[in-house]
C-alpha cells in the first residue's frame, strides 16, 4: 500500500489510540497554512493538496499532549487561519483556551480564527453559550471582528477573530519626527510682545 502523498497532518486518538500522521512526521519542509482543531467526536476527510494540520481531542486528558504535539509542527508567522470545531454540548468539557494561545505565535499577523460551535435545531447556541471563548479569544490576544448564527446549519454559532497586525515605525521616520518636535517649541508659536 502506498502512504498519502497529501501534506496533511493529523494529531489526536485514532482507534489505535495513538497520535497519528497522515504524511511522514520527520518531513521538516511541512508548513501548513491552515491549523483544524476538531473537540469531541467529530470527523475531518482532508480533500485536496492544501496543507492542513488537523487536531483531533476527544477527551480533556489529551489536550496537552495534542496541543505539544501539534504546535510543534507550526513555524512562526505561517499559519493564515486556524479552525476550531466542536459541538455546543462539548464546550464546558473539551474546550480550552490554551487552543488559541498555542497557535497565537503561529498566526500570521491579520490570520484568522474562526470558531464554529455546532448545535441543533432543538437546542440552537445562545449568545451566553459561547461566553468562554469570545473571552478566551480576546486574552489570547485576538481581535473578535464577528459572530453570529450561522446559516445553512441548524442552531450553530461561527466566531471569527483576527491576529493584530502590528506596524512598526522605521527608526529613521521616529527620529525625523522627533526632530520636528525639537524644532518647534510651544513658545516658538506665542508671538513676543515689543
Amino acid at each position: 500500500t502506498k502512504k498519502p502523498t497529501s501534506k496533511s497532518k493529523f494529531f489526536g486518538k485514532q482507534k489505535s489510540n495513538q497520535i497519528m500522521s497522515e504524511s511522514n512526521e520527520n518531513n521538516e519542509s511541512y508548513v501548513p497554512s491552515t491549523v483544524l482543531v476538531l473537540l469531541g467526536p467529530l470527523h475531518f476527510e482532508h480533500a485536496g493538496s492544501a496543507d492542513v494540520l488537523s487536531v483531533k481531542i476527544a477527551a480533556p486528558e489529551e489536550t496537552t499532549q495534542a496541543l505539544e504535539k501539534a504546535s510543534s509542527m507550526v513555524q512562526p508567522s505561517t499559519v493564515e487561519t486556524l479552525h476550531v470545531v466542536l459541538k455546543s454540548s462539548a464546550i464546558s468539557s473539551l474546550f480550552d483556551e490554551r487552543i488559541f494561545t498555542t497557535f497565537f505565535e503561529g498566526l500570521k499577523p491579520g490570520g484568522e480564527t474562526s470558531v464554529h460551535v455546532l448545535g441543533s435545531a432543538e437546542m440552537p447556541v445562545q449568545p451566553a453559550d459561547v461566553d468562554e471563548i469570545r473571552f478566551s479569544l480576546i486574552m489570547a490576544g485576538l481581535r473578535l471582528e464577528q459572530e453570529g448564527l450561522t446559516e445553512g446549519e441548524e442552531g450553530g454559532w461561527a466566531l471569527l477573530a483576527r491576529k493584530p497586525v502590528i506596524e512598526t515605525v522605521d527608526e529613521e521616520e521616529e527620529d525625523e519626527d522627533d526632530e520636528e518636535e525639537e524644532e518647534t517649541t510651544p513658545d516658538d508659536k506665542v508671538e513676543k510682545e515689543p
